[in-house]
């Protein structure tokens, strides 16, 4: 059933062909961008993942939430085999594995770009943040977001958060220069954190979940 409901997720992602292949573009043109400029100032697929780690659960992610609402299929699953934690579990799941293909697409990007030029080989710890750090996050942003519809029941609301947070974030000059690289101490601390994070959301919507989604 977790499986099921995983792939059925993916599905409604992949349906948002527009967005879709428009990220995909974005992210080739940023890693070529930077690296054609060779300046080792930013680390191009770092900055990429960093961008797509928000972008995915601000486009994507929240409308796996707000669909079972609008369809009023809460009802059936709150009538299947899998409860409530395994149900957003599931959901935040299919956020970090939609996540991921960005990821890698941004991987095969760098290397091919490196062929004709000399940009940066990502190494170990930069393979290791955008193929698990990063993604556990953006699963982390998808389950706040799905908490807040729960809560909210207004995913305009929970997008116009999101999009404030994302340009903070992204003004912060500070956190940019520090992305340059992340050392595997700072991973391993990021990944404990972020699956501390969805054992939060798990813990919240085992309590209060089921009755906000009858709501």
């Amino acid at each position: 059933m977790m499986r099921a409901l995983i792939k059925k997720e993916l599905r409604i992602f992949l349906r948002k062909r527009f967005q879709f292949f428009s990220l995909l573009t974005v992210i080739t043109i940023f890693v070529i961008a930077f690296n054609l400029e060779n300046s080792n100032k930013f680390n191009p697929i770092l900055i990429s993942s960093f961008i797509v780690t928000f972008f995915v659960p601000y486009t994507f992610g929240w409308i796996s939430f707000q669909k079972e609402k609008e369809n009023k299929n809460i009802s059936y699953l709150l009538a299947s085999p899998l409860n409530i934690k395994e149900i957003f579990l599931g959901k935040m799941l299919a956020v970090l594995l939609f996540t991921q293909v960005f990821m890698l697409w941004g991987v095969i990007v760098q290397y091919v770009t490196n062929i004709f030029s000399m940009g940066l080989i990502p190494n170990f710890e930069i393979l290791l943040t955008v193929l698990i750090t990063f993604p556990i996050w953006s699963a982390v942003l998808s389950g706040l977001v799905g908490v807040g519809l729960l809560v909210f029941d207004n995913p305009f609301i929970i997008r116009i958060l999101l999009f404030l947070f994302i340009f903070f974030v992204g003004m912060n000059g500070n956190l940019w220069e520090k992305l340059i690289i992340l050392e595997k101490w700072q991973n391993l601390i990021l990944i404990f954190l972020g699956l501390m994070a969805i054992l939060g959301i798990i813990y919240f919507v085992d309590i209060f979940g089921k009755r906000l989604m009858i709501e």
